[in-house]
């Protein structure tokens, strides 16, 4: 953990403002107006250019990703809009470039930034507050949300990797390793008792087997969008638009699922989404039944991340603690048995 993440969360707030405003003028935009839309992962505002459409601009989390895996990310993002997927639009700068690197006095280390265009609708959710749609619509978002998730998946297994393309992996070590875990290793979160952390090991060593029997052929693990978060589900009454793909890289594909089936754990909601979210899915690629027997334990993996998450992240992370820590021990009792 950083100095950044132990600040108070409202001066974190200003000073990625700050930064933000910084960008701005790489776009021609110094005038813009920006208003705050989320601080967690990234701090997000949206940027309000007089007489033009808003945007979005994304100031990135230091050290979270390498300038080449970004550039890699949108990349990916620009080719999957080619093949059909809705996905958010980068903007490139003045310069062409996608993204700009933004300093102040304040933080002279810098931070990325890039600028997307605004995406309509509205999020169906969010992690802290779940999901709470008309059955109906339930199911057409997820139903859209499994036929998106299929397309990401066929593209990612045929598309041609650019050279020096560079994305996060979402396996084993990239979820609970000693020195790779992406979001931070669970075991350091300091309110865990003994009996926690062992109860944690135990589900981790045995989704670690699991996976690995699994194996990583291509028509179960390649490209994902790696966050179905309802927060990241535009929709606008007619379709679902993802956004937020902060978390894309390499993983099981069945690690869609997880990550858009965690806000439904222990509700009503569950059975018709996931169901849904099959539909639409096989619609589109094929989903062998012993490829879903692997979404509790695909389950349990983000869910140690997001346990690891919040001891890395300070005072951003305080508020999930509780949530991320019960469900990782509900989760790992169900695992273990």
């Amino acid at each position: 953990m950083g100095a950044f993440d132990q600040l108070p969360v409202e001066r974190q707030i200003e000073l990625m403002q700050g930064v933000a405003a910084a960008a701005l003028p790489r776009w021609g935009m110094e005038d813009a107006g920006l208003e705050l839309l989320k601080h967690r992962e990234n701090t997000v505002f949206k940027v309000l250019p007089a007489g033009e459409e808003p945007c979005v601009m994304r100031v990135h989390r230091q050290h979270y990703h390498s300038d080449d895996q970004l550039t890699s990310e949108l990349v990916w993002l620009e080719s999957l809009r080619a093949a059909g997927v809705a996905t958010t639009e980068g903007i490139p700068c003045k310069d062409g470039s996608l993204f700009a690197l933004a300093a102040t006095a304040d933080v002279p280390e810098g931070r990325q930034c890039d600028l997307l265009r605004w995406v309509p609708g509205e999020a169906v959710g969010s992690l802290e507050e779940g999901v709470y749609l008309e059955e109906s619509v339930l199911q057409a978002v997820y139903q859209q949300v499994g036929e998106q998730a299929a397309r990401i998946h066929n593209h990612g297994e045929t598309w041609s990797r650019p050279e020096g393309f560079s994305l996060l992996v979402w396996d084993e070590d990239g979820f609970f390793g000693e020195t790779g875990a992406i979001c931070g290793r669970y075991w350091d979160l300091a309110s865990l008792t003994a009996d926690q952390l062992a109860l944690l090991h135990r589900a981790r060593d045995l989704t670690a087997r699991t996976l690995d029997e699994f194996g990583k052929a291509p028509d179960r693990y390649g490209l994902v969008h790696g966050d179905f978060l309802p927060e990241n589900l535009f929709y606008d009454g007619r379709s679902v638009r993802l956004i937020d793909w902060d978390d894309t890289g390499f993983s099981w594909h069945i690690y869609d699922f997880a990550t858009a089936m965690f806000p439904h754990l222990g509700q009503d909601s569950y059975d018709v989404a996931l169901a849904a979210m099959v539909g639409g899915y096989r619609g589109h690629r094929a989903l062998p039944d012993d490829h879903l027997e692997m979404l509790p334990f695909l389950m349990m993996a983000r869910t140690l991340s997001y346990v690891g998450w919040v001891h890395s992240r300070g005072a951003a992370g305080r508020e999930l603690e509780p949530l991320a820590v019960a469900v990782a021990c509900a989760l790992a009792e169900e695992i273990v048995g």
